[in-house]
């Protein structure tokens, strides 16, 4: 995969809604550690949730120093800061059940080619899924996209998120065992990079829409004998939601396909909610690989998209 590829499929333009389908038209656009997890969610299954939006079976939480801070303010905001020489900004969301005292989840919601932060804040729609249960996050890109494929662009945009990581856990209670980014079309790619080259130790990854992770000269990643990638960061737990009539489903089973092999899964599979989503059996305890592949979607956001990912998200 080269970005070359990409650029006919991911140029931006207006969301519109699909008549009749429930998905929302995204024409291309816009858009370490192990602990945690709980186990994979059978179809019609809901892991127990704690007050700050967890699984309360998935361990102690392992709060940053930001917990006890005083002054945070909930709803949203527009943030700035230095990162790698450059002034970056996001969008940040704190959920009014926000309590210094207990950690929160982390969600880094990327967007795609030619979008931003509150561009795809506005049609994911993932806050009232968590329903105060998370801090999220939507960063934006640089000229309207992420740099997936040179070892410097890559590198100068994973700094931005690992600051807005770092800067957030000095000023927000957060739990650093639950940090997870998401991402669509060409923020999928973005995420999934991440997920092999950041500093930031994620709980998991959520590609909509998307494929990678892929190698990079001078970023640090390798091959082995079979010409399998090698990633400098451990494997995370992963989730892909893609549409069979999208033009990126062979990328997004190649990104599945790289999941299921570093996380030693099996090929069988079991339901997952919201259907059509499977989880793949036999998978490191802690680093489950889920897959939805949905008929006739294209190149969308899937109207069970916030419920699939959250549902992901909690059982971190």
């Amino acid at each position: 995969m080269r970005l070359s590829r990409l650029e006919a499929v991911l140029s931006f333009q207006t969301l519109a809604v699909l008549a009749g389908c429930g998905a929302l038209a995204l024409a291309a656009c816009s858009d370490s550690d192990d602990g945690g997890f709980v186990g994979v969610v059978a179809d019609g299954g809901d892991p127990a949730v704690d007050e700050g939006g967890t699984s309360s079976e998935a361990g102690p939480p392992d709060p940053t120093p930001g917990c006890g801070a005083t002054g945070v303010k909930t709803g949203s905001s527009t943030q700035r800061l230095m990162a790698d020489g450059a002034k970056r900004s996001y969008e940040l969301f704190v959920p009014d059940t926000y309590d210094n005292k207990k950690s929160f989840p982390l969600v880094l919601v990327f967007h795609g080619d030619g979008g931003d932060g509150a561009n795809i804040r506005g049609s994911f729609k993932l806050e009232a899924e968590a329903a105060g249960g998370a801090i999220f996050v939507y960063p934006d890109g640089e000229n309207q996209t992420w740099d997936i494929d040179t070892a410097s662009g890559l590198g100068h945009d994973i700094a931005f998120i690992d600051a807005i990581v770092t800067s957030l856990s000095g000023t927000h209670c957060v739990d650093k065992k639950r940090v997870v980014p998401v991402g669509f079309s060409k923020g999928a790619y973005f995420v999934n990079q991440l997920a092999c080259l950041a500093k930031t130790p994620f709980a998991g990854v959520v590609a909509h829409s998307g494929g990678g992770p892929f190698g990079v000269d001078g970023s640090g990643t390798d091959f082995d004998g079979n010409g399998n990638l090698i990633c400098p960061r451990p494997p995370v737990a992963a989730m892909q939601i893609i549409g069979d009539a999208d033009g990126l489903l062979d990328d997004a089973k190649k990104a599945r396909d790289y999941w299921t092999r570093v996380n030693t899964c099996k090929a069988t599979t079991t339901p997952f909610a919201p259907s059509p989503c499977v989880a793949y059996a036999g998978c490191n305890a802690a680093r489950p690989e889920i897959y939805c592949e949905i008929p006739g979607m294209g190149h969308s956001i899937w109207s069970s998209a916030p419920k699939a990912t959250w549902t992901f998200i909690k059982s971190r």
